[in-house]
């Protein structure tokens, strides 16, 4: 792979590439799972929206009580992603310097209002507007949908470079759910989207690990997130994939590009 402005580009059409074809895993970094009130240095409010929009967050409640603490701004939102995985959105809100409240954040439903209530309404039928969240789950599932992703799957194939005859099952490649991850120091937070394992077989060797964030559109990727994947890049294959949906039903676009560490 190449720097990060060294893109592969992929159109597919029904599944299917629509372009000329071109053509030992590390160990894993396992993201760390945050729990309150271990550290301290950053009190976090527990606000009533939150409560609403996330089950989980109940539970935490209820044990924790309303106010969190967390060694850094960048673990608490690592927390606030944890959740979110599981359940409704979750954001974090800086305190204002005038706010009379000893707690430095605010943890809130993250959601858009104006994609709540029906843009227009005819009859039975009730059309919403696509709000920024929903787009971006628009392409995000274009790429990581199906038994067989086609984009994943190429890219891997490329990235690989294996020639079938050396595999004893085939290649195969599993797409699950990515973790958060938090740097230290305030350095940033980050929740895949998703982890890539290319293997031989459904249960062979593991060829390769790669851990992704994907972008629909020209939505920008946050300095919080790009710190963390150059963190968990000194030691996994972690990439940037972009995808266009503008030509959806017909066709759609990807750009992959790998990042890099700090280091390097």
């Amino acid at each position: 792979m190449g720097s990060d402005d060294e893109l592969d580009q992929l159109k597919f059409r029904n599944g299917r590439l629509v372009e000329d074809e071109d053509t030992t895993a590390p160990e894993s970094l396992e993201p760390e799972s945050i729990t309150p009130n271990e550290e301290s240095g950053y009190a976090l409010e527990i606000k009533p929206g939150a409560l609403e929009v996330n089950e989980p967050l109940v539970d935490v409640f209820e044990e924790y009580g309303e106010v969190l603490s967390f060694g850094s701004r960048s673990k608490a939102e690592a927390f606030a992603d944890q959740l979110s995985t599981e359940s409704g959105s979750l954001r974090v809100q800086a305190a204002a310097p005038n706010d009379p409240s000893d707690v430095n954040g605010y943890l809130l439903a993250d959601y858009d209002r104006s994609v709540r209530e029906p843009a227009s309404t005819d009859g039975k039928t009730w059309t919403f507007d696509v709000g920024a969240n929903l787009y971006g789950a628009l392409g995000e599932a274009v790429v990581k949908s199906g038994s067989k992703p086609p984009a994943l799957e190429y890219f891997v194939k490329r990235d690989l470079n294996v020639d079938p005859d050396d595999l004893e099952i085939g290649l195969r490649i599993d797409v699950t759910s990515g973790k958060p991850v938090s740097t230290d120091k305030g350095g940033g937070s980050w929740t895949p989207d998703c982890c890539v394992v290319a293997r031989d077989g459904w249960n062979g060797e593991v060829l390769e690990r790669y851990w992704c964030e994907i972008k629909t559109g020209d939505a920008s990727f946050e300095r919080s997130q790009t710190d963390a994947m150059r963190k968990l890049a000194t030691e996994e294959r972690v990439l940037k994939i972009r995808v266009l949906i503008d030509d959806i039903p017909d066709q759609y676009s990807v750009r992959i590009h790998e990042v890099r560490p700090h280091h390097e």
